[in-house]
């Protein structure tokens, strides 16, 4: 399977439409970049072709960021993408602007105790992807200090949970990998 499976094509699609007219924190630029980005890296990088992975990395933020209803994701794409989807997704006191990093870490290391792998390797690339992105983002030194440290904080809980329950055998690499790129882009985004 590849990124041009329908499954893929249609998760994308719809993601684009879900995000309509939203941006990212730049302001300028569609926030159905980020999505795109994400599944990019999936790809490119670590040669995931899983096209149930692919849809989830185009909507892994449809729920959390626009008014979708799950059953959308559902319908559209099936139980198993809307699982892996609903688990990236934080709750509203987990998410936003005005919620302290300490409460978003703690929740994102709680969710990672079950969260299952495919999230996870998402959720590496999310992350990936959004440090990258934070040379344009208009973040205060204090959030970009916080986004990286709960970076490193998850990144960590992600080596223990490996150790203690690890991956599924063809998750490996790409997860090795993506872990990497994400050691990669902490160390070369800006202050």
């Amino acid at each position: 399977m590849t990124p041009t499976d329908p499954l893929v094509v249609e998760a994308m699609s719809f993601a684009v439409r879900a995000h309509g007219s939203q941006t990212r924190k730049d302001g300028r630029t569609p926030y159905a970049v980020h999505p795109v980005a994400v599944l990019r890296l999936l790809v490119t990088h670590l040669n995931v072709t899983r096209p149930e992975i692919l849809a989830t990395a185009a909507l892994h933020d449809v729920l959390e960021d626009t008014p979708t209803p799950p059953e959308a994701i559902e319908e559209a794409f099936g139980p198993l993408v809307l699982r892996w989807v609903r688990s990236l997704t934080l709750p509203p006191e987990a998410h936003g602007e005005g919620v302290p990093f300490a409460a978003k870490t703690r929740y994102l290391l709680e969710e990672l105790e079950t969260q299952p792998w495919e999230a996870v390797l998402v959720k590496v690339c999310d992350r990936w992807d959004n440090l990258m992105d934070m040379a344009a983002a208009p973040w205060s030194p204090a959030r970009r200090e916080g986004f990286r440290q709960q970076t490193v904080e998850w990144m960590e809980a992600v080596e223990r949970r490996r150790t203690l329950a690890p991956e599924p055998p063809e998750l490996r690499e790409p997860l090795t990998q993506g872990l990497q790129g994400l050691r990669d882009a902490l160390r070369s985004c800006p202050d």
